[in-house]
């Protein structure tokens, strides 16, 4: 069974999403070495493949 985690940001959170990152990163890699990841990364806010001032949620 597959599961989709969907977060959104809070305000000014960038410093601790880059201090996040690292482990995050190494995380995705084991759960993809482990079979367990089927697709990571940001939600465009508009289906478009460039979302342009719409960003991503």
């Amino acid at each position: 069974m597959w599961y989709a985690i969907i977060s959104e940001d809070t305000k000014n959170s960038l410093e601790k999403r880059k201090t996040a990152r690292p482990a995050h990163v190494r995380r995705l890699q084991t759960l993809q070495d482990e079979g367990r990841l089927l697709i990571a990364g940001p939600h465009p806010a508009i289906d478009n493949p460039d979302p342009g001032p719409a960003g991503f949620t």
